[in-house]
């Protein structure tokens, strides 16, 4: 692997990072060649009863402590890790607390209640990208394909997914026929993310 292939502010990757209620917060980190820091675009997405199948997930309301700075994750951070002492087997709380440290970049810590929480309640497809953008930090590609890999096992629709497992492929895998296949079945099923969009047509155009 060359020392360009481990430098994430070069390669775009997009993930979703958990759900809300009643309508989904997304935080999608996006790397670019021209872009060295980590850009994180907030949306809205499709409502929990819009008619898509989401599986059986926990959607917690995103914490509060994004967006608020190290101070505010860490009090989300105490505050979910005393709900796990209290209930081990707390799904949200466990959501909870793995976003908290994925919105401070603690990539270990974000991973271990995220794997237990997909453990105890397995299809959430947010989870597992979160899941997957954690190991993708940690350069561990294989696991993050992996966990890419199972989102299609349950939405094989899911273009995040998709385009994640297409740049994984193409840049750090060197598997360009691979990542192509990804690329462009994600460009035909993608209809609203004009972003994404543009970010799918420019790795099939390199």
């Amino acid at each position: 692997m060359t020392a360009s292939s481990v430098n994430f502010g070069r390669k775009a990757v997009i993930l979703v990072v958990l759900g809300a209620v009643a309508v989904m917060f997304i935080a999608s980190f996006i790397y670019r060649m021209d872009h060295p820091n980590l850009f994180v675009k907030g949306q809205q997405t499709h409502s929990v009863d819009d008619g898509h199948d989401h599986g059986d997930e926990v959607s917690p309301t995103p914490p509060p402590g994004m967006g608020q700075g190290m101070g505010g994750s860490m009090a989300q951070v105490k505050e979910f890790m005393a709900r796990v002492e209290a209930n081990p087997d707390d799904v949200e709380a466990l959501i909870h607390l793995g976003n908290a440290f994925l919105t401070m970049r603690a990539w270990d810590r974000a991973i271990e209640p995220l794997e237990k929480a997909n453990e105890l309640k397995p299809g959430n497809t947010d989870v597992l990208k979160a899941i997957g953008f954690a190991y993708f930090n940690k350069e561990d590609f294989v696991r993050a394909t992996a966990s890419f890999d199972e989102v299609l096992e349950v939405d094989p629709t899911d273009t995040l997914a998709l385009f994640n497992l297409g740049v994984i492929h193409k840049h750090y895998f060197e598997k360009p026929d691979q990542a192509r296949i990804y690329f462009e079945k994600a460009l035909v099923l993608e209809k609203e993310d004009a972003e994404m969009i543009k970010l799918i047509k420019q790795e099939l155009k390199d």
